[in-house]
């Protein structure tokens, strides 16, 4: 059941394509704007985004923070 099971993943894998094959044109190389990031800045939704992504790193950090302390309080009281 389990080969099954893996064989017929592994043939619904071939099948799923992301992307096709777009050809590289030379102005994709001179292409030096961002056209979402221009208009996320032009509306000041680029502020938004970025204080987003600054507080799920700053909630991990203190997570991560508070879990080592738990965790180095647990060590401390185990070996004594």
């Amino acid at each position: 059941m389990k080969k099954l099971l893996i064989l017929a993943m592994m043939v619904l894998s071939f099948a799923a394509m992301a992307q096709d094959k777009i050809p590289v044109t030379e102005s994709d190389y001179s292409n030096t704007s961002v056209e979402m990031a221009d208009a996320m800045r032009a509306d000041g939704k680029i502020y938004v985004l970025v204080g987003v992504i600054v507080l799920i790193f700053a909630g991990i950090t203190v997570y991560l923070i508070s879990t080592d302390r738990k965790i180095s309080k647990l060590e401390k009281s185990i070996q004594s």
